[in-house]
């Protein structure tokens, strides 16, 4: 399975090293829907945040991503809840 990572904003952005463990700062998620390389992707122009891929092996996949991903929502989480 071939997993595409979506890097979006936060480049550069200051990190502990607990949250450089997880990726840099700028990784928001990774997609791992597809067995083969995907050979072309496209925006939907009508739906917000929803994407279509499709592989080599002709697999199309339409997704999209969880609001949390790209949301203005920048409130700190409880440190307790990621324990």
């Amino acid at each position: 399975m071939l997993r595409r990572t979506v890097f979006f904003r936060k480049i550069g952005e200051e990190q502990t090293s607990d949250d450089a463990e997880d990726g840099p700062p700028e990784l928001l998620f990774i997609h791992g829907g597809h067995a083969a390389k995907i050979s072309d992707f496209s925006w939907n122009p009508n739906e917000p945040w929803v994407i279509c891929s499709v592989s080599e092996d002709n697999i199309m996949q339409v997704w999209q991503m969880a609001e949390n991903i790209y949301a203005e929502d920048e409130s700190e989480a409880n440190h307790a809840d990621l324990e």
